[in-house]
């Protein structure tokens, strides 16, 4: 029987001020957010009806960005965050990136230019075409960018649908489950540290062992960590546990969540220990309110000094780098793709000044 855990791992620098939960949103901030989401609507049909040929005439002829990162919605939320869903299937929208925003240089020099695609990650799971269309899209946007651009990471799920259909992802694009894993990692790491938790004595099981999962699962286990492993089931109505994996997180003291959705995770949380600490990677993440008194949530959430997203993507703070782009920054910076194990990984991330958000 294979045995997994859930492992979350948030690292964060020494003296940085801890991220506690967070907070209700006033009357204005939920106007702010409003608005935000109004010009960011109007933004995208604009760009993508009307102005998506001057745009690319202008970033052909400013050649300014180092990398490249697609996101895509998590949710009809996340959705609603970029376009009208109403339009969204739309051949106008459907498979064609449209810019999103920047991401500023920070301390290590390298801009980046994010894009956004209406597709869910379940479209690119089941259908190939939407994979391959996106692929040779960004290729075309990257060549449009000029040589300055070296490196291109698709958020999330994504780049694990790509190898499940058969599609390669090799430079200029990276694979992103290393920088995924250093940011659950290093999570993790925070989080064990402030609860007094020692390698190898705290069992660690993962939620949800595939194309980042099982990474994480060795890199853990190479550190020492006990460790579990559970694997899913993906299903229309959400996703199922292996065979015993109740049992497994219930004997967790840290559970790593990797289920697509924070709502996949939530029907096993009554199996959980009482005081059990769940670190979260999923997209949109378990809601603040539906956390079971007792238990600790921690969100997978890494930053560098200086480099903030402008706008800010739907459910992150604008200074919350995701592990996708975490890889493609490195790319783009030292020029190394997808061929270095994760413990050298890990070192590298450290040392340019990646750090763990502990946010609540």
């Amino acid at each position: 029987m294979t045995t997994k855990v859930i492992v979350v791992e948030v690292v964060r620098a020494p003296g940085r001020p801890e991220a506690v939960g967070a907070k209700r949103k006033t009357a204005a901030e939920k106007v702010l957010d409003f608005i935000i989401r109004s010009f960011r609507q109007a933004g995208f049909l604009a760009v993508s009806l009307f102005l998506r040929w001057p745009v690319w005439g202008i970033l052909r002829a400013i050649r300014i960005f180092d990398y490249i990162f697609l996101v895509y919605p998590g949710s009809p939320r996340d959705l609603d965050g970029y376009c009208p869903r109403k339009v969204a299937r739309s051949p106008l929208f459907s498979c064609k990136p449209t810019v999103g925003g920047i991401i500023s240089t920070g301390k290590l020099g390298v801009r980046g230019l994010y894009l956004v695609v209406p597709n869910t990650a379940k479209e690119f799971f089941e259908n190939n075409a939407v994979c391959r269309e996106v692929k040779k899209r960004l290729e075309w946007i990257k060549n449009l960018v000029g040589e300055r651009a070296k490196a291109i990471a698709i958020a999330g799920q994504v780049p694990s649908a790509f190898v499940k259909n058969g599609n390669v992802l090799e430079r200029p694009f990276v694979r992103g489950n290393k920088g995924t894993v250093f940011c659950v990692m290093e999570t993790l790491h925070e989080a064990m540290k402030k609860h007094g938790l020692e390698i190898g004595k705290a069992p660690i099981a993962i939620v949800g062992v595939g194309y980042v999962g099982g990474v994480l699962f060795d890199a853990l286990k190479a550190e020492g960590q006990f460790i579990m492993g559970v694997d899913i089931e993906r299903r229309q109505s959400g996703v199922a546990l292996q065979e015993d994996g109740e049992r497994l997180i219930h004997i967790a003291d840290v559970v790593i969540a990797l289920t697509p959705k924070g709502e996949d995770f939530l029907p096993y949380v009554k199996y959980l220990k009482r005081d059990a600490i769940i670190i979260d990677d999923t997209h949109p993440k378990v809601k603040k309110q539906e956390q079971p008194e007792g238990m600790t949530f921690y969100k997978v959430a890494v930053g560098l000094d200086g480099m903030k997203f402008f706008p800010k993507l739907p459910g992150y703070e604008a200074d919350w780098i995701p592990g996708c782009a975490v890889e493609a920054i490195i790319a783009a910076k030292t020029g190394e793709f997808n061929g270095s194990s994760q413990e050298e990984f890990n070192k590298k991330a450290r040392e340019l000044g990646f750090f763990a958000h502990l946010v609540r």
